[in-house]
This record gives structure tokens, C-alpha cells and sequence, in this order.
């Protein structure tokens, strides 16, 4: 006699997380397009609030649902081809940390939102910055950009404000949603 075995696995695609990806990357999409930003102040960096959406849409639908949002994150923005490429490498990177770092310690909120945190810096200062700036330098290079290094040390400062705060909001948002809402659609 044979003992089924039952999956208890999701899978990687379905109509909810495209959904819900969607909505995510939509939101996104409209910051940019509304040409909502905010300059940094003594830099020329500028922000918006599209990461928000980002980190919190693409980690809940996984590295496919984070194509899907990084895609639309990145479509309207000045330099879409910079943005499509730094965003959807990290919706990816954000679906599989999600699941398996931050959502794999649930059982303690607090450990689990120190994950979060940690994975929302790692985010920007590890996967976003530098592949935005290999992309700049590889299909906008700027001859006085004094180089990978020095493109990479200026735009993460002026990027320290944005990272600070889309880590506050986004883990008071993944603090405050009930656990069936903070659950990884894949």
C-alpha cells in the first residue's frame, strides 16, 4: 500500500499574486508617473516613495511576482532601462529573502521584523545601489563619475535617507498586517 504524500508547497505563479503584484507595482508606477519626489538635500539624489510598494509587494508574491513589480516600478521612470533592471533584481532578491529569512521566523514578531529591517537595508545598499550604478555606468557613462566606487559611496549616502525611512514605514506596515496578510503567496 502507498502512503500520498501531500504537498504542502505553492506554487511560483498564480492569479492572486499576479493580482496582487500588480496593484503593488501599480502603485509604484503611479508614484513615478505622478512625478512625485524629493530631492536629498546637499546631494543629487532624488527619492520617491515607489520602494515602499516595492519591498513589501514583491516580497509578499515571491521572485516572480517581484519581475511583475520591479517591472512596473521601473517603467516610467526617467531612466527606464536603469530602473526596470535594479527593481526587478530586487523584487527578486526581496521574494526569496521574504520567504525564506524574515516569514521563516514569524513564530517571533520581533526577530522576524529585525529580519525585515535588515532585509530592507541589505535591499538598497547591496542589490539596488550598486546594480543602479552598474547600470548608469554601463549605458549612461559619465566620464567625470570618478568611477564604480566613487558613483557607488555618493549615491548610497544620498541614499541613506530614503533607505531609513522606507525601513521604518515598511516594517510598521509588516508589523501591523495580520499574519494571513504578511504570508508569501508562493
Amino acid at each position: 500500500m502507498e502512503a500520498k504524500v501531500e504537498k504542502n508547497e505553492k506554487s511560483l505563479l498564480s492569479a492572486r499574486q499576479v493580482g496582487i503584484a500588480a496593484a503593488f507595482g501599480g502603485a509604484a508606477l503611479a508614484v513615478v508617473a505622478a512625478g512625485i519626489i524629493i530631492p536629498i538635500p546637499g546631494t543629487m539624489v532624488v527619492t520617491d516613495p515607489r520602494e515602499v510598494f516595492t519591498t513589501i509587494g514583491a516580497a509578499l508574491t515571491g521572485p516572480i511576482g517581484g519581475i511583475v513589480v520591479g517591472f512596473l516600478a521601473g517603467v516610467t521612470d526617467p531612466m527606464p532601462f536603469v530602473a526596470i533592471i535594479s527593481h526587478v533584481l530586487g523584487g527578486i532578491f526581496n521574494g526569496f529573502v521574504y520567504k525564506h529569512m524574515s516569514w521563516k521566523f514569524r513564530d517571533n514578531k520581533v526577530i522576524s521584523l529585525v529580519l525585515w529591517a535588515a532585509q530592507v537595508l541589505v535591499y538598497y545598499f547591496v542589490v539596488i545601489i550598486p546594480i543602479i550604478v552598474a547600470t548608469l555606468m554601463t549605458f549612461h557613462p559619465e566620464p567625470n563619475s570618478g568611477g564604480f566606487f566613487a558613483l557607488l559611496s555618493l549615491i548610497s549616502v544620498g541614499a541613506i535617507p530614503e533607505a531609513l525611512i522606507t525601513t521604518a514605514v515598511t516594517t510598521i506596515i509588516v508589523a501591523a498586517l495580520p499574519e494571513r496578510f504578511r504570508r508569501p503567496l508562493w
